[in-house]
């Protein structure tokens, strides 16, 4: 099984239908997040999954948070909100916390499976944190670290112009040997 092709279409697109996607669906997404690794198999992460109905106390309260750039994200189906905390995880020498790694796989394993899904999985660190967690009742020790916005594809005509620019751009990356190196750090994997 070759999931690089999952990889390489993923895109952190904005252009959202509002057609609703169904909880059980939105439940697959969360299901192949709590099979992420983890250290220790602590599994940190926390997730708050808000489904962006009219009349939703919670939905409104992440639509409020949300910061003006983010504003397509309005047509979201779900919001994922991904929480962890520090002590909910291995916390190793010289401060490396592992509980954020671990919620980063899991995030990644919602956006593979969106992917797979045809559906878009964007995530958000554009909001406020204090009024996510006033909406969702998150506890102060809990970090809401990202929201991920959860849509069918849709149009982009309400996007701003810098949008859906980057809606139609060509995905760049950095080279390998910009960000990879063999045997010691700066020396540049070839390739």
């Amino acid at each position: 099984m070759n999931i690089l092709h999952e990889i390489e279409d993923r895109r952190a697109r904005r252009g959202l239908s509002e057609e609703p996607i169904d909880e059980r669906i939105a439940a697959e997404l969360v299901y192949a997040a709590t099979l992420a690794p983890s250290c220790f198999n602590n599994q940190p992460w926390r997730i708050v999954m808000v489904s962006n109905e009219p009349g939703s106390a919670q939905a409104e309260g992440i639509r409020a948070a949300l910061t003006p750039g983010n504003a397509w994200a309005q047509k979201a189906s779900w919001f994922f909100v991904l929480c962890t905390a520090a002590h909910l995880d291995c916390r190793m020498d010289e401060g490396r916390d592992y509980a954020y790694f671990d919620l980063g796989q899991a995030a990644m394993a919602i956006e593979l499976q969106a992917q797979h899904e045809g559906l878009i999985a964007h995530p958000m660190a554009g909001f406020s944190p204090s009024k996510v967690r006033a909406a969702l009742s998150i506890p102060k020790e809990i970090v809401p670290l990202v929201v991920l916005a959860i849509g069918k594809p849709g149009p982009t005509d309400a996007l701003s112009e810098q949008q859906k620019a980057s809606e139609n751009s060509e995905r760049i990356r950095k080279p390998l040997g910009e960000v990879v190196f063999l045997g010691s750090f700066g020396n540049p994997l070839q390739g």
